[in-house]
Parts: structure tokens; sequence; C-alpha cells
């Protein structure tokens, strides 16, 4: 908490509001670096607190040498312990964030092969070639940005420059029990978090944000339709309805995915931010988009 006040007031100080030199979305935290202190006045309220704070835990320590304060009873812990250990099933969150729900783990990978990975979505890899592959694309990637340093930031710059110093993973596949429906099917997620490729992903999730005004159907959220709509008159008849698609992503075909967004980025070149790194972007996008490779247990994927 002192470090988080201090480094408010550091910024605040600073008036680091120039997005060139941060964007909050790019932006990695540096683990050596300390704040300075704040002034005395606020310095003497952290100690006040840290003091209050000690007290009250110290206050606690005793009760707990007196009393068990243990959550669980010994049944409810012994329950646990032996669902941690079970190996024949598994334990998701589902979908729709419906709470938790166990499954047999056979069926579990089973429905996860049937539906989705033995599917023509999906390429199954060997360890070694997904690594081969993998440390191609670093290299490809890191190139494209040294060749492309002048179409970025400063903030853009330093965010890749920290990324690339990170420990990254492959990403992780899995599924969520869709509970609410019949039959229970998955839903497929790949966890990107950590992975080198998402460096590059959320890069060009902000730099589309961009784009956001040059889209004519671009809806901000729910809230904007509800007013939109209250103020249309509509005639007497209209129906209002909505649609949803199924399996969006599996069912977009990525070569024509990428092709549509160049196209729109060449026929509305006019309309788009002075210093949009056009190139850039279509480069990086088509490298992601083509080399999503991931595990599933013991096994890769492309």
């Amino acid at each position: 908490m002192a470090y988080s006040i201090r480094t408010k007031y550091c910024l605040d100080e600073g008036s680091i509001n120039n997005p060139n030199e941060y964007i909050k979305q790019l932006y990695i935290e540096n683990k050596n670096w300390n704040p300075p202190p704040a002034p005395n006045l606020i310095e003497e309220k952290i100690t006040e607190f840290e003091k209050c704070l000690k007290k009250s835990y110290n206050t606690l320590v005793e009760k707990a040498t007196r009393t068990n304060l243990t959550n669980p009873t010994p049944l409810q812990a012994s329950a646990l312990k032996s669902l941690k250990n079970n190996k024949i099933i598994i334990i998701k969150p589902t979908d729709k964030n419906l709470g938790p729900a166990a499954m047999d783990l056979k069926q579990y990978l089973h429905q996860i092969l049937k539906e989705h990975l033995l599917s023509k979505d999906y390429k199954q890899l060997t360890r070694q070639s997904a690594l081969n592959k993998m440390d191609d694309i670093k290299n490809s990637l890191k190139n494209i940005i040294k060749g492309h340093n002048n179409a970025l930031s400063k903030a853009e710059v330093i965010y890749f420059q920290c990324s690339f110093q990170l420990k990254h993973r492959l990403p992780i596949f899995y599924g969520l029990p869709k509970v609410h429906k019949t039959p229970m099917s998955l839903c497929p997620v790949v966890s990107n978090t950590n992975s080198f490729l998402a460096i590059f992903s959320i890069w060009l999730d902000h730099k589309m944000k961009e784009l956001l005004p040059v889209i004519k159907s671009y809806i901000k959220n729910s809230s904007t339709v509800i007013t939109d709509l209250k103020n249309r008159h509509l005639p007497d008849g209209a129906l209002i309805f909505t649609v949803d698609a199924v399996s969006m992503y599996t069912n977009i075909d990525t070569s024509i995915g990428i092709n549509a967004i160049s196209d729109f980025l060449q026929v509305n070149q006019d309309k788009l931010p002075t210093d949009f790194p056009t190139i850039l972007f279509l480069k990086i996008l088509e490298t992601v988009m083509l080399n999503n490779i991931f595990t599933f247990s013991d096994t890769f994927w492309l």
C-alpha cells in the first residue's frame, strides 16, 4: 500500500500524461524501481496506519493461540484434501460464471478431443516441432519490430523491449463446461497469459481501438444501444431482434479475416490516424493469427 501511495504521488508530481511517453495498456512494471518517499505529512500517515495495522494483527495472533480460527471444519478440510488428490475427476470453472463443476476426467478429455481438437480447425504438432516453430516465430517478430522501430512511439518501443525480457510460456487450452446447456458441451479457451504472442496481441488490440471511430457499426456498449433506441422513432409493427454467432472464432476463416482487415485499412486509408503503422500492423496480425500454438495436457497443437 505504501508503495502504491508513493508511486501515485510520484506520477502526479511528474505530470506523466504524454501519450507518446506512457500508454496504460502497454505499461510493463519495472520490478527494480522503487518510488521516492512522499512528503512528510503523507509518510507520517503511512507510518501511523502501519502501527495500527500491526497492533490489530498482534491482537488477532493472541486470540488465535487460544482459539481454533480455521474456516473449514475437519470434515470439510478432509473432503477438500480428497478432492485435490483425486486423479479421476477434474474441477473447472463453468461458462457464464455459474460456479465450479466437477467432471469425470476421461469424459472431459474425450469431449475436448471430440468437440474441438480433432476437428479441421486444429492440427496436432510434435513437442519438438512446436518448440522449433515458436523459436522461429519469436525471431521473426523480434526482427519485424527491429525493422519498424521508427513507426513506433517511445512508449511502444519500451513496451516491446521490456516484454521481450520477461519469461514466457506456451498458451494452454482448456474447456469451460456449459452447464446451462443440454446436453452439456465445453466452451474452448486458449489462455495466452504470459505467452510470447500475447505481447503482440495486446499491442494489436491497442492499435485496433484507434480504428473504432472509422467503423460505422461500432457500438461502445449496451447502454449506448438502449439510448440510441430510445431516441429513434420505430414504425408500428417494427420488431427488434438479436442474433448470436455459433463458434465465432473457428467459423471465421483466418485468411479471409486477415484479408478483410487489410481491405478495410486500404479503403479507409484517408480516415486512419496519420501515424497509424499499417504495414507493421498487418505483418504482426498475420503472424499472430497464423501461429496460435498451444498445449493441451502433454500434447501440442496449432
